[in-house]
């Protein structure tokens, strides 16, 4: 049975009248204004995005907010990250023990925040019942997953839900939150290029999560990385959600992925080095995916179907993972490097079959290669890209690390311009 003083624990303002201060930041990441603007909408709102990228600190924001216009008694939050109850148990407590009254009791708006809902089984049909029954409810949700949050809110409660994806950091707010201009930043960057260079490296290593974002010890970074992020994602979170068995097999799999971002996925190969099942390694490589610890890039074939039965390279979420497994950085910063255009550009697709281009992003008929780092040989794949595909190439571009400029018209610009979406984003 949930006490009060469970419940009390997590909604400290039904006494004091506001958020812990400790609990909110001040700065507003982007998918903040994008839930703010529905936040009087009768949808179920969901934000959903990788361990540690801010979800709860979203929320407490948003709670922060509906505080000054609604009764503290009104405004609900219960993570299902630790304790294990029902979506029923957990509603009936709060208007027996709070409310003192029914949902139906009351024509005021009852605000309900559940954060990791995925943790609770059967919760699309849960909240379904709830959203029909009571339209002066307001759901907030949120969740570590991916494929069986949407997948079951698109299947069960489809037009009553509305989804916000939060992603690790982008370099712009990673900037902000470090003190920086981005308007004077945009207007003059090479201005700020000497200033922006050492955050940048910071940012590709472990500065995507909102909470190392002024951290300088990266021993610390790593620790925070493999503690809160990949462990807590391995050892709880997936085996929780598909009874795994071998736990160390999940571990083993990020652990080579770490030392080789980018790699092909040879599910064959993998099982024959580990002496385990082909069909497990290919299950376990799922479930890391929805966990978004990994996403996955085919090789393009002009069809996204055709596409999708060819090689496949595997990418984590963030480089920042990546980094969390080396302790020689300059070994695997050009992977990291290529990892980090991956996840900007959510690129879907790479090319290889004679030559190998990075990333493809197709669209309209159109393609925009891209090529990460390296030398005169990239600019060789390119221009064999366009003869391949002639007409079609929109826009090829090589991202390096630092470098600038152009050669036989192909720009190469430097990573921290291309994330700021200057020069050929």
């Amino acid at each position: 049975m949930l006490s009060i003083e469970d419940m009390e624990r997590f909604n400290p303002w039904w006494r004091t009248g506001s958020v812990k201060a400790e609990w909110l930041k001040e700065y507003k990441r982007k998918p903040y204004f994008e839930v703010e603007k529905y936040v009087e909408k009768r949808q179920i709102l969901l934000i959903w995005g990788l361990r540690r990228v801010g979800k709860t600190t979203l929320l407490y924001q948003i709670i922060s907010d509906i505080l000054k216009k609604a009764d503290k008694k009104n405004v609900f939050y219960f993570s299902f990250d630790e304790i294990a109850f029902d979506i029923k148990d957990v509603l009936e407590g709060y208007q027996k023990f709070i409310l003192n009254k029914t949902f139906e009791g009351t024509r005021e708006r009852i605000y309900l925040f559940l954060d990791e809902i995925q943790k609770v089984s059967d919760w699309e049909n849960k909240l379904k019942t709830y959203y029909d029954l009571y339209p002066n409810v307001k759901f907030f949700i949120s969740g570590s997953a991916s494929v069986a949050l949407r997948k079951r809110s698109k299947e069960s409660i489809a037009g009553r839900i509305l989804d916000f994806l939060v992603r690790p950091l982008p370099l712009e707010e990673f900037l902000e939150m470090n003190g920086h201009d981005l308007r004077k930043i945009k207007e003059n960057p090479d201005l700020w290029k000497r200033e922006i260079i050492p955050l940048f490296y910071r940012y590709i290593k472990y500065g995507m999560f909102p909470e190392l974002t002024a951290v300088e010890d990266e021993e610390f970074a790593r620790k925070y990385i493999l503690n809160n992020v990949i462990d807590r994602i391995i050892y709880k979170d997936l085996p929780e959600e598909f009874e795994i068995k071998d736990v160390e097999l999940l571990k083993t799999l990020v652990y080579i992925l770490g030392k080789n971002p980018g790699m092909i996925v040879n599910y064959k190969a993998i099982a024959n080095d580990l002496g385990r099942d082909q069909r497990t390694v290919a299950n376990y490589f799922e479930y890391l995916e929805f966990g978004l610890l990994v996403k996955f890039v085919f090789n393009y074939r002009g069809s996204p179907l055709a596409s999708a039965r060819k090689l496949k390279k595997a990418y984590f979420s963030t480089p920042n993972i990546a980094f969390a497994f080396n302790q020689n950085i300059e070994r695997v910063l050009p992977a990291m490097l290529e990892n980090l255009v991956a996840s900007e550009t959510d690129a879907r697709f790479f090319y290889r079959n004679g030559f190998e281009v990075d990333f493809i992003i197709a669209e309209n008929g159109k393609l925009d290669a891209i090529e990460v780092k390296k030398t005169e040989k990239d600019v060789k794949q390119i221009k064999k890209l366009k003869e391949k595909f002639a007409g079609k190439v929109r826009k090829a571009i090589i991202v390096d690390m630092e470098k600038e400029g152009e050669t036989n018209d192909v720009a190469i610009i430097p990573a921290w311009k291309f994330l700021l979406g200057l020069g050929g984003k």
